[in-house]
């Protein structure tokens, strides 16, 4: 029995069937044993304590169940079910649902036992199991599976839970933790992801002179850079930023340039990652933007191309379909670059692209105070238990812990920021990190301190940026024109693969209302989507939806959806038209 579940579980998981490779069953047997109830069932016991439900498990398992899961109905839904015991529990989901099942056991030992008598081969046949016993290969499996809107529940033996009530606590708020960050993504992605591709369009239809970021690798090897975000605590540190101004390189948000003008300081660079809204930004003094360099986000908001600059730099992320088309044209001179999601933690990925070595941050606090959530005094926070308003958008909070110890209110997506930051940090070790803040949150990699302090502690060279920037322009071979032509061959080679696309939409909207195959014929042609990399991550949410639509019964739905789906391509047709 346990060789026939042994190569079941390696399909799904072979790090656990390597670890039950070398447990034997004497070793798994010392704590455990079966024993027989007055129903000739057998209960698990670990310790001389039931593991399974007394003092039935098969009748536990159904009144389980009917207690515990109450809306994940759909294949695409997650059941998490904490504890194994002999199986039960496990056998009576598998049978009543047709959700995903993840079962997560953190004894190997009750793995190898059960394994041993009980044929777990029947659940694995239809894919829709996974097993394991670390917790974190738990939360990344799901992490990778889950999609907005899948519903998870857990599914747990009361007994075994008595027993391990932290392990199953921490269980599931990792999981929650996991889902709330994808949530944030595929929120973001929802909303975002047709406004990145016809802005990574739009801007090469301007003209201006751009280069890629890359090109600066190492041009400020070994310099202090100064990462200014635009939380309260910029406008706290102003006027020591000033004073010290010649020992860094600063990398600045758009939304701190108003503040840094008032005081009379000119950034080296303005990163610029938001899609949309950066005008609110700027105010009608434009003389400023003259002596600052932009970095911009290939999706970033196009409004960023009418605006002054001393120089302009484009940053290609590695998960924009446009920037990796764009790369292959240009043979090697684009070097791609990891994504980071926000202005601020791709300002601090640029200063590490440069060579910066000591990078200290000011107005990244990822918190508020006294309810102010920027340096411009102008956004006050409004408080609820769960929200606060900022900007008249609600915003769902959570709480942090801050760098004073006490745990504070701050947005969900600041949070889901705080273990990015943390994620980068740990990956980059030759790097001195601070930050300024003296409220804000804490971030696992920073030392907090004082600019004084830190200044005697590094003891930063004075940098000339203008002179290193200047030097660049005058002696780089990079043709900006090069760039721009080679983005528009990019473009035009889409539209040539789309453009069978429309001819079959263009005939399916003539036959859809009598025809009764509608959703067949639709089928095929979104299957062909892919055809167009560009135009798969245009409408990759759609795709996303149409996975769980195939099976739905209801006509009028299904047809709805490719009604819309369609206008949506012909109208990103259209535009790429227009643009090319």
């Amino acid at each position: 029995m346990f060789k026939k579940n042994l190569e079941a579980i390696r399909k799904v998981n072979k790090v656990l069937a390597y670890k039950l490779e070398h447990v034997t069953l004497e070793e798994a047997s010392r704590n455990l044993s079966a024993i027989k109830n007055e129903f000739g069932e057998y209960i698990l016991t670990r310790n001389n304590k039931y593991v399974d439900d007394t003092p039935s498990p098969i009748a536990s398992a159904k009144a389980i169940y009917a207690e515990q899961i109450k809306s994940a109905t759909s294949r695409h839904d997650f059941i998490v079910i904490f504890g194994l015991g002999l199986g039960n529990l496990l056998d009576y989901a598998h049978t009543e649902s047709v959700t995903q099942l993840i079962l997560y056991e953190p004894e190997i030992d009750i793995i190898r036992f059960t394994c041993e008598y009980v044929d777990l081969t029947k659940y694995f046949k239809d894919g829709r199991l996974y097993i394991t016993n670390n917790l974190t290969d738990c939360t990344k499996y799901i992490g990778e599976k889950y999609l907005l809107e899948d519903k998870i529940e857990f599914l747990f033996l009361k007994n075994y839970v008595l027993q391990k009530p932290s392990e199953f606590t921490v269980l599931t708020e990792r999981i929650f933790e996991t889902c709330q960050e994808k949530i944030v993504d595929m929120n973001t992605i929802k909303k975002m992801s047709k406004i990145w591709i016809d802005n990574s369009i739009k801007s090469f239809t301007n003209f201006k002179r751009r280069y890629p970021v890359n090109l600066l690798e190492n041009k400020f090897k070994n310099k202090t850079a100064l990462v200014l975000g635009a939380g309260p605590s910029l406008k706290d540190n102003i006027e020591k930023i000033k004073q010290n101004r010649e020992n860094f390189v600063i990398f600045t948000v758009h939304r701190t340039l108003e503040t840094l003008r008032k005081n009379g300081i000119t950034p080296d660079f303005c990163v610029i990652v938001d899609a949309q809204w950066v005008k609110q930004s700027f105010t009608q003094d434009l003389e400023y933007l003259k002596e600052v360099n932009f970095i911009v986000d290939i999706k970033a908001d196009n409004y960023v191309y009418s605006l002054p600059c001393k120089n302009l730099f484009t940053y290609f992320t590695k998960n924009s379909i446009c920037a990796q088309k764009i790369a292959t044209k240009m043979l090697g001179e684009i070097k791609l670059l990891e994504s980071a999601g926000t202005s601020t933690i791709t300002a601090y990925k640029c200063a590490r692209l440069l060579g910066c070595k000591n990078i200290i941050f000011a107005g990244v606090d990822l918190a508020f105070k006294n309810d102010t959530a920027y340096c411009d005094d102008k956004n006050v926070v409004t408080n609820t238990q769960s929200s606060v308003k900022i900007q008249n958008i609600v915003h769902e909070t959570t709480e942090i812990k801050s760098i004073t110890g006490e745990y504070i209110k701050t947005r969900v997506d600041y949070a889901c920021f705080i273990k990015q930051f943390e994620a980068f940090f740990a990956q980059d070790k030759n790097v001195n990190l601070f930050n300024l803040t003296t409220f804000g949150a804490f971030i696992n990699g920073m030392k907090y301190d004082n600019l004084e302090n830190i200044i005697q502690i590094i003891k930063p060279e004075k940098t000339d940026a203008r002179e290193i920037l200047d030097n660049f322009i005058d002696t780089t071979t990079f043709n900006p024109q090069k760039l721009i032509d080679k983005a528009k061959e990019v473009f035009k080679e889409e539209e040539a693969r789309i453009q069978p696309l429309i001819n079959a939409i263009d005939e399916w909207f003539e036959m859809y209302l009598e025809h009764p195959s509608f959703f067949d014929y639709a089928t095929n042609i979104i299957t062909k989507i892919t055809s167009s990399m560009i135009l798969s991550e245009y409408v990759q949410i759609e795709l996303l939806r149409f996975t769980k639509l195939v099976l739905d019964k209801d006509e009028e739905k299904k047809k709805m959806f490719v009604l819309e789906l369609f206008k949506q391509i012909k109208t990103f047709y259209k535009n790429l038209n227009n643009l090319t």
